[in-house]
């Protein structure tokens, strides 16, 4: 829980630092093409109070400057030393240069104690970006609803080709 405090308190002053930068630049324009992201993600599941660890490789197409489309995969360090692998088909939308909203369904892959799991996966990435470089980095939360309700947390780093 208090890694969740802290990512929400570095968002919001990545935020307003970011918002208010823009407000004496021009605005960066997100051009068409590859972006590739990999995320240092927890889990929280309320249901039981479970706590896991994973990483996240998350790769878009961006058709425009506001759309794209991709995938990601998750792999799982999970509490009884297993290991969890998930996919997702992603739709991401920019509102703003900052603000990335990736949302899609997300097949949890069976193993030896349990089945296939189908959920939708919706998370907000914030876009710190290191100027022209097409290095970006920031926090994201997000949220997996299916058989059962995860709250996730966690930091990223990406590249725009």
């Amino acid at each position: 829980m208090k890694n969740s405090i802290l990512i929400v308190f570095v968002f919001l002053i990545m935020f307003f630092s970011n918002v208010s930068a823009q407000e004496h630049s021009e605005e960066k324009e997100h051009k068409p093409g590859l972006e590739a992201v990999l995320t240092g993600v927890s889990f929280y599941t309320p249901e039981n109070g479970d706590f896991e660890l994973g990483n996240e490789f998350l790769i878009t197409y961006w058709t425009s400057h506001k759309w794209a489309f991709g995938g990601a995969y998750a792999i799982v360090y999970e509490d009884s030393g297993r290991i969890g692998h998930e996919l997702s088909a992603l739709v991401s939308h920019k509102p703003w240069t900052f603000l990335t909203i990736n949302a899609g369904p997300t097949f949890i892959m069976p193993n030896s104690h349990r089945d296939t799991e189908v959920a939708f996966t919706l998370e907000a990435e914030y876009n710190y970006f290191f100027g022209n470089s097409g290095w970006h980095t920031g926090p994201v939360i997000g949220a997996q609803f299916g058989e059962h309700f995860k709250l996730m947390t966690g930091i990223h780093i990406g590249y725009e080709f």
